[in-house]
């Protein structure tokens, strides 16, 4: 019998001021228990890494002002931003 990959959902996050117009879509559900872990560890380096693996996609700038290749070229306060806004996005969705 084959499995099925199952479908899960992303949540939208706008960022705010001084990050008008940045948006990323990001992991809402299946995500790995690695990532969680490597979150709440406490490390600085893990917790990025974990961040570069929710995020599917996104339009952020790099300190040129350039299309960020990675999301861990762009500035660390959008990235602190976008972290919290998610964890209270995926805190707000309702259940299936």
């Amino acid at each position: 019998m084959t499995q099925a990959k199952p479908s899960f959902r992303t949540v939208e996050i706008v960022l705010a001021a001084p990050f008008d117009g940045w948006t990323t879509t990001m992991r809402a559900e299946g995500v790995p228990a690695r990532v969680m872990i490597d979150l709440q560890s406490g490390s600085v380096e893990r917790a990025l890494n974990a961040m570069e693996r929710l995020i599917v996609k996104h339009n952020f700038l790099n300190e040129h002002g350039e299309p960020a290749a990675s999301v861990l070229d762009a500035p660390m306060d959008a990235l602190t931003q976008a972290v919290e806004k998610w964890s209270e996005a995926v805190a707000a969705l309702p259940p299936r």
